[in-house]
């Protein structure tokens, strides 16, 4: 994941011979050309996502939000098992919107900074619109996925995540 266009970039080991462990998200920074931050959990690493103000880890039962400028841990969520790491984070910091699984099969997350809500959705896929406003859920058993046009837009998504 990297942070806008700036020099920032989450890594996460994976691939045959990996330089970093699959529980740590290393913090690199290109201009220095070196690692600034190491975060260590107890399993494998889902998925990352960057914000200015934000860094949000997911692993396969719980998602953790920390602060990006003092790099404290701001709070955690209980989720779904999630072996994507499903999560979608807006680039707004207007309407700061995280969203993730529930804690229960077909909920979904949603934290606007204000409120958290949990709604009743379906097994699926999750994007949010970089400014916060629309979330997109798909649905996994749909009849529309076999049309032509549909389909590609489902491999995008599917490789999003």
């Amino acid at each position: 994941e990297m942070l806008y266009r700036c020099n920032i970039l989450a890594l996460v080991g994976g691939g045959k011979n990996p330089k970093y462990a699959k529980n740590k998200v290393m913090l690199w920074d290109d201009s220095q050309v070196k690692c600034i931050a190491e975060f260590e959990f107890k399993s494998n690493v889902k998925g990352v996502k960057l914000r200015r103000d934000r860094i949000i880890v997911a692993l396969d039962t719980k998602v953790y939000i920390y602060n990006f400028t003092d790099l404290k841990l701001i709070d955690q969520i209980d989720t779904h098992t999630n072996p994507r790491g499903l999560i979608a984070l807006s680039s707004a910091s207007v309407y700061p919107v995280l969203v993730t699984l529930g804690s229960s099969p077909g909920e979904v997350y949603v934290d606007s900074g204000e409120k958290k809500h949990v709604i009743a959705a379906h097994q699926g896929y999750i994007s949010i619109e970089s400014g916060g406003r629309i979330l997109l859920i798909l649905k996994v058993n749909c009849r529309n996925y076999n049309s032509s046009g549909f389909k590609s837009l489902w491999h995008c998504i599917s490789h999003y995540f």
